[in-house]
């Protein structure tokens, strides 16, 4: 917790020694440490060694850097030098009132100077010894730099004081916990109008999250502003009040929803960066309380257990839980485990397995995506040990942002050629009269994603008819890629159920009807007649016969529609799975029309058989949240295999048409490797700083073998695509252990 320890006393006063007793070594920044490793003990002229104060000045830049890192975090921090001057200690107090962290200091100087002297002779090791006069000069400065106010002062045995103990609550009749709010007041007001308002003799506990995402932001602040200093009023912290300090504070924020959406709310509103400020520095790290018989413990991202020392837990943990994201279950079920049959844990924040309110008998899961017209949950706790959940659905929001959801569908594809050109983030490359429309490669690395961007992906157009020619996908993304494909958004996103494909892993082809030369039209997502287009043209003449491949043309012209591939190339342009021969997949049967419309996948299927093509291949149907994130966690295990098939990954496609990509870990890994690969070959060895990411065995035994293939006299015949690379590594020595 945001808790900070000074210690003040001479050298050999027995701070150290309180320290280890006391078990805050783990939680302790030492100067002397640092000077340590800024320099090794150096002999003296009395034929001692001693520690060096001649780098004092990178040792406090150092010592200040760390504890700064840690303050961001709530870290409970321990620091252990001799604090003897009142400016040094302000330097604290300036660092505390940002982070808002209470400070203490244990005051040491009190025990007499001769004692003090004899402990120092008896030091061991020897270099931590200091000449008498260092202490006589400590504890003259002592005697006139005092401690500056602000700073709590106690004694060596009151540490005790310091650290957190539970509530007694008992003088209440309930008390209220109300789950993540998220900028949505009308259904928090519905609550409260359905409870009574705010009751002096109740206590009333909210859990964090109160901005971002909601439509009404700047009503949930003034609201939360006219309640915050109530005394039965305890308003914790969430993840998502960090940037409405940042912004009261005037630093950069770097969530693009506060500052496209809360922020343009709260200022519309004449909330002011002073409100926030006001209303941030009485948010709390966490509430523990007794009730009755039972005890209780409220944080806004749940812990796995109650610790038996609570301050020692970083305020960032309390916020955004044990564990990862998605444990939220996990998480309930060890504290259900860890803890007393008496004591009991209220949190909201995560809830990915979309969990009840009460999913197990000692934990309260209060969220519940009341943002995107969920439930505000709710739970009141009575003296006697009773409880009562209440969930009331949010009916005042905003639906979830779609970069498709401005498609005019009366739009012409005259008008969307005019669009699209006036569009400098889409690009046209000109085939005679045949276009081909495509994103630039800024909409892809800064996200600048609308109908336009989306649509235009292997959109070929005949602008002088004008007509669609061939058409592919329009853009879709991968899991967590953007805000509407994140795990949080999902659950409300999907219409279930799913159906679930098998993503593999080569080029993109169509293949169409050309009327200009009565021909197939062939080609990849933005070019006819590139090398890759005449490679998926070879491997259509050669998986097809002469028939199948007039019969292809004839349906394509006569449904008007394109075929959409997964060219899988061994021979010229191999990935990073691999296949042990050429194939070709069709994906999906796309009409030519403005509006994306595929065939279903069950007349998909019949054409290809009847073609001779081998469609997609389906790997199931998935009903609901729970199931899909119990499949999710499954196949991103590093040893997964489709039906003892390694492969890229899955297509998600939900009963509305919404489509996700999902890549595995195998993918991953090698995809990453391969470019370590590239490098190494190339130079002999890779960035230092990428070589941090190379964390497993198997990454630092292909990285150690690969970067010999420096060495070989003519490296233009190296092999440069990772399944050549991989297969030479498993068969070297190093590499069979691997297989």
């Amino acid at each position: 917790m945001r808790t900070l320890l000074l210690l003040r006393g001479s050298a050999g006063c027995g701070k150290s020694t309180w320290i280890e007793q006391n078990d805050l070594k783990p939680y302790t920044l030492c100067a002397d440490d640092i000077r340590l490793l800024c320099s090794s003990p150096r002999l003296n002229a009395y034929g001692y060694e001693e520690i060096t104060q001649t780098c004092d000045n990178e040792v406090w830049k150092v010592l200040f850097e760390l504890l700064e890192e840690r303050m961001k975090n709530g870290e409970f921090t321990v620091i252990d030098a001799t604090n003897s001057k009142t400016s040094e200690m302000n330097r604290y107090k300036k660092l505390a009132a940002t982070y808002k962290y209470r400070i203490y200091c244990v005051d040491f100087t009190d025990i007499p100077i001769d004692i003090v002297k004899e402990r120092n002779r008896n030091r061991l090791p020897e270099a931590k010894r200091v000449p008498d006069w260092v202490i006589d000069k400590m504890y003259s400065r002592f005697q006139t730099q005092k401690i500056p106010s602000g700073i709590a002062v106690i004694k060596p045995d009151e540490l005790d004081t310091i650290w957190m103990k539970p509530i007694d609550m008992s003088k209440y009749k309930c008390i209220h916990h109300i789950g993540d709010i998220h900028g949505c007041y009308t259904v928090l007001q519905e609550y409260f109008d359905q409870n009574g308002g705010i009751k002096d003799d109740e206590f009333y506990i909210f859990v964090g999250d109160y901005i971002d995402r909601g439509i009404e932001n700047a009503e949930v602040i003034k609201f939360l502003l006219s309640i915050y200093n109530k005394p039965n009023v305890l308003l914790l912290e969430g993840n998502h009040e960090k940037a409405l300090w940042l912004w009261a504070n005037g630093e950069r924020v770097h969530s693009k929803e506060f500052e496209l959406s809360t922020k343009q709310q709260l200022q519309f509103a004449n909330i002011t960066q002073k409100d926030a400020r006001r209303l941030y520095r009485k948010l709390g790290q966490c509430a523990y309380y007794t009730y009755g018989e039972n005890a209780y413990l409220v944080t806004h991202g749940g812990l796995s257990t109650l610790p038996e020392n609570l301050t020692k837990v970083a305020t960032i943990q309390m916020i955004k839980g044990a564990g990862a994201y998605g444990q939220a279950l996990a998480v309930a079920e060890s504290f259900t485990h860890n803890t007393a049959s008496n004591c009991y844990q209220i949190h909201g924040h995560r809830n990915l397995e979309c969990a009840p309110i009460h999913p197990y008998i000692k934990v309260f899961n209060l969220e519940d995506k009341v943002e995107y017209g969920g439930n505000l949950r709710c739970v009141q706790i009575f003296a006697d040990g009773t409880y009562k959940c209440v969930e009331t659905q949010n009916t005042v929001f905003k639906e979830l942002d779609d970069a498709r959801a401005d498609i005019d569908e009366d739009s012409s594809i005259a008008d969307a050629i005019v669009s699209m050109r006036r569009n400098k983030y889409i690009q046209e490359k000109c085939f005679g009269s045949i276009s081909s429309f495509n994103f630039t490669r800024q909409v892809f690395t800064d996200g600048l994603w609308n109908s336009q961007s989306i649509r235009a992906r292997g959109l070929y157009i005949n602008t002088k008819e004008p007509r669609i020619v061939a058409r592919a996908y329009e853009k879709f993304f991968n899991i967590n890629e953007l805000p509407e494909t994140s795990l949080e958004t999902l659950p409300q996103k999907f219409e279930f159920p799913l159906q679930v494909y098998v993503k593999e892993n080569g080029f993109l082809g169509i293949v169409s009807y050309n009327d200009e030369d009565d021909s197939l039209f062939i080609a990849t997502k933005s070019n006819p007649t590139s090398q890759h287009a005449g490679w998926l043209r070879d491997m259509l003449y050669k998986k097809l016969s002469n028939e199948q491949i007039g019969q292809l043309k004839t349906f394509a012209k006569d449904n008007n529609v394109s075929f959409v591939f997964e060219c899988v190339d061994m021979t010229n342009d191999p990935h990073i799975i691999e296949y042990p021969h050429d194939e070709l997949f069709l994906l999906d049967i796309v009409y030519n029309e403005l509006q994306f419309r595929k065939m279903p996948y069950k007349d998909m299927e019949q054409v290809a058989d009847e073609l001779g093509l081998i469609p997609k291949t389906f790997a199931g149907t998935i009903n609901t949240w729970s199931e899909f994130y119990a499949w999710y966690r499954n196949v991103l295990k590093e040893d997964y295999t489709y039906k003892g098939r390694i492969i890229e990954g899955f297509v998600i496609e939900d009963s509305d048409g919404f489509m996700v990509k999902l890549k595995l870990t195998y993918y991953h890994f090698w995809r990453f490797m391969r470019s370590i690969a590239c490098e190494a070959i190339k130079k002999g060895y890779v960035d230092p700083r990428r070589t941090s990411a190379l964390t497993s065995p198997l990454a630092n035994q292909f990285y150690g073998w690969v970067r010999t293939l420096h060495d070989v006299d003519n490296l233009g015949i190296m092999p440069e695509d990772i399944c050549t690379l991989r297969r030479m590594f498993y068969a070297t020595e190093a590499g069979k252990a691997f297989i």
